[in-house]
Order: structure tokens, then sequence, then C-alpha cells
């Protein structure tokens, strides 16, 4: 593993560095403030350490740090793709932290969202920062495994059994995938079901809400319909001086005078259409008066049937007719889902 390449934004006293290292031993020299401790603070930070905005130049809003690590070895390479779970294009990786001034922190390796507990992770793997009396990586459990393996030649094995535990967990998401899946397909056949007997008991009819709304309009005018049939067969054929009387009168004086002007037969044989037409129409509207009978259990009935109706539309968003064609299509839903 080779750090190649430091990019530092807005840290403290620098603004923009950008730091390039070659092959073999690197050596940053310079006098009391010249800046080498804050490059290993925008290491550190680039390994998943914590950050502070009292870090951000002043004036800047956001402090980046990029280093582009090249990877030598294949262990190395394949433990950092564990941990990612992604695979590697590349024999190299590029690590990036951003810090907000509102305090927000971003962790990404090549481009990809990494939370910081992961980026810290892939840090020890990359680098050993060492002090006058300590050695990181020492105090790091999981390197002090590593040592052992090592030490015992246990590599092999202990790179056999990673695999073999990674296929677990792969096989454990898949297990855990088709059991969600499953069980999303159970809730949508327990809904399947509930919906098409919900739907069956209301037992819906094309057009029955503009029929019960009809229906509904004549039973709350029902007395102002019977007394309009009333009226209107008293003016055309019951009362005195009715329209079919006052048309016959005019019928017999009309055929009187027709031996005078020959004419006037078309107009009897007219007169004596409209006697009859018009009474028919007052047999039709007595007949209807008699049909529009006050009934306020039935009037009851159809609000609530309209009531109900209209909160099937609401619940299923849906027209009535809409809910016909829903209701036929979820048979062929519920086989699907038994599949």
């Amino acid at each position: 593993m080779a750090l190649v390449e430091l990019s530092v934004q807005n840290l403290a006293l620098i603004e923009d560095v950008r730091v390039e290292l070659q092959p073999g031993f690197c050596v940053w020299t310079g006098e009391t403030g010249a800046g080498k401790s804050l490059l290993l603070g925008a290491l550190g930070l680039l390994l998943g350490e914590r950050g502070s905005v009292d870090l951000l130049r002043a004036g800047a809003e956001e402090l980046r740090v990029t280093g582009r690590f090249e990877l030598d070895s294949p262990q190395l390479r394949s433990e950092i793709e564990r941990l990612l779970d992604d695979t590697l294009e590349e024999d190299e990786i590029i690590l990036a932290r951003r810090l907000q001034r509102n305090g927000r922190s971003h962790a990404y390796a090549n481009d990809r969202p990494v939370v910081l507990s992961t980026l810290k992770q892939i840090g020890n793997l990359l680098v050993d920062l060492h002090g006058q009396r300590e050695t990181a990586s020492l105090l790091h459990p999981a390197y002090q495994l590593q040592l052992l393996d090592a030490y015992g030649r246990l590599d092999a094995p202990r790179q056999k059994y990673g695999m073999l535990a990674e296929h677990v967990r792969q096989l454990r998401r898949q297990q855990q995938t088709l059991s969600a899946q499953r069980q999303q397909r159970q809730r949508e056949l327990s809904l399947v079901r509930f919906e098409r007997d919900e739907l069956d008991q209301a037992d819906l009819k094309p057009g029955e809400i503009a029929e019960l709304t009809s229906e509904r309009d004549r039973l709350m005018h029902a007395q102002n319909l019977q007394a309009f049939a009333a009226l209107a067969t008293a003016e055309l054929y019951d009362d005195e001086g009715s329209i079919v009387e006052r048309l016959g009168r005019l019928q017999r004086e009309a055929q009187s005078w027709a031996a005078c002007d020959t004419n006037l037969e078309e107009v009897v044989r007219r007169l004596e259409g409209l006697h009859v037409e018009v009474q028919d129409l007052a047999e039709v509207l007595r007949h209807l008066g008699q049909r529009w009978e006050a009934d306020p259990e039935r009037l009851d009935d159809v609000e609530r049937r309209l009531q109900f109706l209209r909160r099937l539309e609401n619940k299923y968003r849906r027209s009535l007719d809409d809910l016909i064609a829903y209701r036929a299509s979820l048979d062929e839903y519920e086989t699907r889902l038994q599949q």
C-alpha cells in the first residue's frame, strides 16, 4: 500500500494544497508553523478521526480532504472489498472527507458514501501512524489477531474462512430478502381478499348511484309531485271546463260546419286526435300521482345506501363503475400472488 496523493482544502491556515508522494521514503520538513502537523491532521480526518468545525479555515463553508492510495496486495484489496461490500475496478482507492460549517460530516470511498466507522476500518488497513512511544496498529485487536494468524501461518485458512463467512452473509441477505418478499406477498394477499369480500358484500351495480339519486329526489318531493299530478289531471280531464271538455265542444262545433267547407274535416280529425291524446295524458298523470307516495323508510334506506357507496368511492379513490371493474381484477391478482 502507498499513499500517492493528498489534497487538502480549507483546513485551518491551508487554503488549497495538493501533495504528490513518490515511491520510496518521503519526508515532510519545515520550520515550526509550516503546516506539517496540519497535513498529518488532514490525514487523520481522512482515516476516520472525528473532526470539528474549528478546523475550518476562516471564511470557508466546507473543509475537504482527499487521498489516493495504491493497493499492492491482493489480500488488502480483498479485505477492503469486503468492508465496502463491493468490487474495486482498479488497484487503488480514493478516500474523501468533507466537513461543513453547520457541523455535518460526509465520508466517501471511490465517490461512494460510507459511514465514518467504515472509513476508519479502511484507514486502519491502509495507514499506520507511529508516535514516539507507540505503534497505532498494535493497539487494535483486529491487527493483533492478524499478527497471530501470520505467526501461526493461518493466513490461507483465515482467507478461506473469510470467503465462507462472506458466502454465509450473502445467503443470509438472500434469505432476508426472500422472507421480506414473502411477507409482502402475504400482506398483499390479505388485502386483496379483504377488498374482494368487502366489494362482494357491497353488491355493486352499474349506474346504481344515478338511479338512487333520482329515487331519492322523487321521495323527497313526493308531496309536491302528487300535487302537480292532481292539478294537471284536474285541468286536463276532471274539472268542469277541462281541456278535454273544451276540445270535445270544439270538435262538435267544427263537425257541424264541415258541410260548409270540407277543409274543416281535417280540423275535426285533428281535434279528435288531441282529445284522445289529452285523455291519455291525464290517465298517465293520474297513475304517476298514485305512484308518487311519500315513504320515509325507503328514503332512509336510499340515503344510507348512497352514503355507503360514497364512502367506498372515497376509500378506494375510484368511481362506482371503476370499483366494479377493480373487483373483477382481484381474482386474477390473487391467483398471481399465490403462484
